[in-house]
């Protein structure tokens, strides 16, 4: 179902989440060139990039944090830390291949590593990689929004880490095992329906300035995600922090001499796998503040499988892709543009 507002048809790029896994998953092969001999002795793993393509990087390193021996880092900037060296892997993830600080900081990589892959639908930075001797890749198809690129980017970084044996089989398994699932919530998801969800906190946010809170770790990346989305698709300014650091610093702003009801909204991401004692921290701080800020709204999805840590992460970046996308619409706005972001492209 598509939408007058929206002119670019973010509605058909979002509902295809699980086709862009599934198609990653059937032809990463026709998609990919990989030496794999050449990352026998990785010691270290740096994802270069910015926007959909950090939240990626950052979804990854949580997901591996705990499995792993090796660190992962995501650099979001135009210069790389002085620890990378010949065994560090470099994924350089840019849609376009045109990403300023990727391209920067991926030419610094050159001179400390010969284990760069792009992760590009070609660009600038494919051609760079190339001219330098450097045919090893992973492609993405064209004519996407590069946030909404999320499936894409996701489930072929991980497949990647598969091939060169950085990650077993069980990873690849889980993200098959996600997509019928996938396929049900997204088309409940993007149903216009006061009884979905999504819909449902768009109606009560659209017109707010929402603060997300959720614990460090996997859920404030889906807290940062939603909070990027809404400022992009929905052009409403919105902020994230994290459980308990908010506890140390934040929470104090919230003064009684600040009118802070008729503007913000607190939403609290507090799903059944939050740590016991930050739970109890979004309980207090929920209450301390229920008197200062009357619209708090809870967001949890109820998984009846919470082994699969790769279903339960996208089908919460789904939900939150969809509130957005429903923000938009009740703004009458079109989620596909971003004057701001291309203007300031065009300056720099």
């Amino acid at each position: 179902m598509t939408n007058k507002i929206d002119k670019s048809n973010m509605y058909k790029d979002i509902i295809e989440l699980p086709n862009h896994i599934q198609d990653s998953l059937e032809n990463f092969k026709n998609n990919s060139n990989l030496e794999e001999e050449k990352y026998i002795e990785i010691e270290s793993i740096m994802i270069l990039g910015m926007g959909g393509s950090a939240i990626t990087g950052l979804l990854v390193s949580e997901l591996l944090k705990n499995k792993l021996n090796i660190p992962i880092y995501v650099n979001q900037n135009y210069s790389i830390p002085k620890w990378v060296n010949h065994k560090t892997l470099v994924i350089a993830s840019s849609y376009s291949g045109n990403t300023e600080e990727t391209l920067i900081s991926c030419k610094e990589c050159l001179e400390k590593t010969n284990k760069i892959i792009p992760l590009t639908t070609g660009g600038q930075l494919f051609d760079l990689l190339q001219k330098e001797n450097y045919f090893d890749y992973v492609k993405m198809p064209k004519g996407l929004q590069p946030r909404a690129t999320i499936g894409y980017s996701f489930a072929l970084m991980l497949i990647l880490l598969n091939k060169i044996n950085i990650i077993d089989d069980s990873f690849i398994k889980d993200l098959e095992n996600s997509v019928d699932f996938l396929i049900k919530k997204n088309k409940e998801y993007s149903k216009q329906n006061k009884n979905n969800i999504a819909y449902s906190i768009a109606n009560k946010i659209y017109n707010k300035n929402p603060i997300i809170y959720a614990e460090e770790g996997v859920f404030n990346i889906i807290s940062y995600r939603f909070k990027c989305q809404l400022n992009e698709n929905s052009k409403i300014i919105a902020f994230n922090h994290a459980i308990p650091e908010m506890n140390h610093n934040e929470i104090e702003s919230y003064s009684n001499k600040i009118n802070l009801n008729e503007n913000f909204t607190i939403i609290w991401i507090n799903d059944s796998i939050v740590y016991d004692k930050n739970k109890k921290r979004i309980e207090i701080v929920s209450n301390i503040l229920k008197n200062k800020i009357k619209n708090q709204l809870f967001l949890e999805i109820n998984f009846k499988d919470n082994e699969n840590k790769i279903l339960k992460y996208l089908t919460y970046i789904n939900l939150v892709d969809w509130i957005s996308y429903h923000c938009a619409i009740l703004n009458q706005i079109d989620p596909s543009i971003i004057p701001n972001i291309n203007e300031l492209k065009k300056s720099l």
